[in-house]
C-alpha cells in the first residue's frame, strides 16, 4: 500500500464510481481499477462493494477510509513544512468563506507573495472541520474552537445595508444605524460570524432582532435590493443599496476575523509567521472605512 493507491482508493469512495474517480484523477478507468484491485490483492481484503449503482464500501472499506485520510493529510503537511522551511515555494492551503477569500486573501496573496499554493472557498461553518483533513490554516469570523491556534487578524466593519428609501425611513440623515431601531424589521445575515456578533448585540440591548441566516453576505445584499429585510454585512454596498456602520449603545459593532491552524502543525511556526503577515497587512491596507463619529 503506498500513497498513490490510496489516493485512487479515497477517489472512488468518494465519487462512488471509478468513472467519476477517473475524472477527478485525470487518469484512464482501466487506470483506476488496477490500482484498486492492487490494493485490495496487497491487503488481502475485499474494499468495495462492485454493484450497479456504483462502487459502496465494505466494512474493511470504511475502516481503510478512516485511517487513510489522517495519512494523507500528514504526507501533504510534511511536503508543505519542507518546501516551506526549504524549498521556498508556495506550499499552505488556506480555507475560508467567498468574502474573506476574494476581498481579503486573494489581495494579500497578490501583493506578498505569501506562502499560500490553494484557496479552498467553502461556507464559513464548514472551514473548521477542513483542517483535520484538507488545509492548513483557516480564516473566518466564526470564533475557532479553543483547541485551535488561532490568531484575530482583523476587525471587521458590520454595516446595515438596504434600499435608500429603507434606509432613510429607520434612520434619517444619522451617520450610523442604530440596531435599538431595528427590533420590528426583519434582518438578513451570512451564517457567519456576523450574525453571532449581531445576536449577542441585540441580547445585550434587550433586545429580540428577527434575523433571518442565509448563505451568505451577498444572498443578504441581494434580498435587501427587493426589500426582503436589511442585511447586516462586512461586504461593500451593492446592487444600489444604502449601507451604514451598525450601532449598538453607541458603540460600532464589529466581528473579528480568525485565522487558526492545527497546534500539532508540521509547520506550525510558519503558519503563526504567515498569519502575522496577514494581520499586518490588513493593519495598513483595510478594505473597509473608519468608524464615523457620534456624539
Amino acid at each position: 500500500m503506498d500513497r498513490r493507491s490510496l489516493e485512487f482508493f479515497r477517489a472512488v469512495a468518494e465519487e462512488g464510481s471509478v468513472s467519476g474517480a477517473a475524472q477527478r484523477m485525470f487518469v484512464t478507468q482501466p487506470a483506476v481499477s488496477k490500482q484498486i484491485s492492487r490494493l485490495e490483492a496487497g491487503l488481502g481484503l475485499k474494499l468495495f462493494h462492485r454493484t450497479s449503482a456504483g462502487m459502496a464500501l465494505t466494512s474493511a472499506g470504511e475502516a481503510l477510509y478512516d485511517l487513510g485520510g489522517d495519512v494523507l493529510t500528514r504526507f501533504e503537511r510534511i511536503e508543505g513544512a519542507l518546501k516551506l522551511m526549504f524549498a521556498e515555494r508556495p506550499a499552505l492551503r488556506l480555507a475560508s468563506p467567498h468574502t474573506t477569500a476574494s476581498v481579503l486573501i486573494t489581495p494579500f496573496m497578490a501583493a506578498t507573495d505569501a506562502p499560500i499554493s490553494d484557496l479552498l472557498i467553502v461556507n464559513a461553518p464548514e472551514v473548521d472541520g477542513l483542517l483535520d483533513r484538507d488545509v492548513d490554516m483557516a480564516v473566518s469570523t466564526l470564533r475557532p474552537p479553543p483547541h485551535r491556534h488561532q490568531m484575530v487578524v482583523a476587525p471587521l466593519t458590520i454595516f446595515v445595508q438596504g434600499t435608500p428609501s429603507a434606509m432613510a425611513a429607520r434612520f434619517g440623515d444619522s451617520p450610523v444605524a442604530d440596531l435599538e431601531k431595528l427590533s420590528s424589521d426583519p434582518l438578513l445575515a451570512p451564517r457567519t460570524g456576523v450574525h453571532v456578533v449581531v445576536e449577542e448585540a441585540g441580547a445585550r440591548l434587550g433586545e429580540s432582532l428577527q434575523i433571518r441566516g442565509v448563505a451568505t453576505g451577498l444572498v443578504a445584499q441581494a434580498l435587501a435590493a427587493n426589500d426582503h429585510g436589511l442585511a447586516l454585512v462586512t461586504e461593500q454596498v451593492s446592487f444600489g443599496l444604502k449601507g451604514l456602520p451598525a450601532y449598538a449603545g453607541g458603540r460600532p459593532v464589529v466581528v473579528s476575523l480568525y485565522a487558526s491552524w492545527d497546534a500539532q502543525h508540521y509547520a506550525a511556526a510558519g503558519l503563526r509567521e504567515l498569519a502575522e503577515d496577514f494581520r499586518q497587512w490588513l493593519s495598513v491596507t483595510p478594505p473597509w472605512g473608519p468608524f464615523p463619529e457620534v456624539a
